[in-house]
């Protein structure tokens, strides 16, 4: 009799947790529910730079997929591009820009972009550096006076190379005459002589030493004239998109996570992926230098601050910008 009770209690109780685990199964850890139930699109703008690497990583080992996210990444002639295609909503977020393109962004349309996932130079991991000719009598920072420099169409190169001139105390407006050009046509642009050095990063200082089409004049130098860490690029979103869509901006930002995981894991496998993104073959690829991925919350907040207020110091920004409202609050699955 005893034994018969005690299967009907343990039957009872059986079918009381089973109901419960039916009806509340949306307590249940969210890392057991899928993002997105059906497969959803997602527009991106990026550049062939190696700052890119992270969606290059997502694209190729199918990250996207995986959250049921199908990503056209489109590339741009210009970050420039990029900031108008996501603003006008033709695009829906970029793979990276860099922050002064950001802060740019956050003064002509404040509140209309969030920041993610964000990408430092240190001492030990930089991607920049200043170019001169092979046979250029150019040797120093004091050389480059009255001399042209070339960068990469778009706003923000033009703010990098003002603030490594400023830094090393000279005036960018005066003492140096800024030549832009398309991004993949960089190096030929130095190589013909149409401007006397080139601000530029990876990997074209990888590219142009294996080619011996030029030599590094200065390396790291965002690092080395303006600041330590240097808060370098992130990963914005629109915030309208976000608001409609902000499962699919998760999904977006976990693909993204998973990338930088891969990166940091596998080095050397995930420079190879650049082949397929960027103008290098795989002798250059694996030569490249890398940024120090930060995983969204890992950024130094406080030192992107730093940077923004450098900037109005330096007159490269009108007015103070509020870095820590730029940061989205999307909660990602642990």
């Amino acid at each position: 009799m005893k034994k018969k009770i005690i299967i009907i209690a343990l039957s009872s109780l059986f079918l009381i947790i089973a109901g419960l685990l039916f009806f509340y199964s949306p307590i249940l850890p969210r890392n057991k529910q899928p993002l997105i139930e059906k497969t959803k699109t997602m527009k991106v703008g990026y550049l062939p730079v190696l700052a890119n690497l992270p969606l290059f990583v997502a694209l190729k080992n199918n990250y996207f997929e995986k959250y049921n996210l199908q990503v056209e990444a489109i590339e741009a002639q210009s970050p420039n591009h990029i900031i108008e295609g996501i603003i006008a909503g033709k695009l829906d977020g970029a793979g990276i820009l860099a922050y002064p393109l950001l802060f740019a962004a956050e003064e002509k349309y404040p509140g209309e972009l969030k920041l993610f996932a964000s990408s430092d130079e240190t001492t030990e991991n930089f991607v920049s550096a200043i170019l001169v000719k092979e046979g250029s009598e150019i040797y120093t920072m004091e050389d480059l006076k009255n001399k042209k420099i070339g960068v990469y169409t778009g706003l923000v190169q033009v703010l990098f190379l003002k603030g490594i001139i400023a830094g090393a105390g000279m005036d960018p407006e005066n003492d140096i005459e800024i030549i832009q050009i398309a991004p993949r046509l960089q190096l030929q642009g130095l190589k013909t002589g149409y401007y006397d050095a080139l601000s530029t990063v990876e990997p074209f200082p990888t590219i142009a030493a294996h080619k011996k089409i030029g030599r590094v004049l200065i390396e790291n130098p965002r690092v080395k004239n303006i600041q330590n860490p240097f808060p370098s690029v992130a990963t914005p979103i629109s915030a309208k998109f976000i608001e409609n869509h902000s499962d699919t901006a998760r999904a977006y930002l976990q693909a993204y996570r998973d990338a930088i995981n891969f990166i940091r894991s596998n080095p050397e496998q995930s420079k190879l992926y650049l082949t397929e993104y960027t103008p290098i073959d795989k002798d250059i690829a694996k030569n490249v230098r890398l940024f120090k991925f930060n995983q969204f919350g890992e950024e130094d907040r406080n030192n992107i601050q730093k940077y923004a207020d450098w900037m109005v110091e330096k007159k490269l920004l009108k007015e103070k910008i509020d870095v820590y409202s730029m940061f989205g609050d999307i909660e990602l699955i642990q």
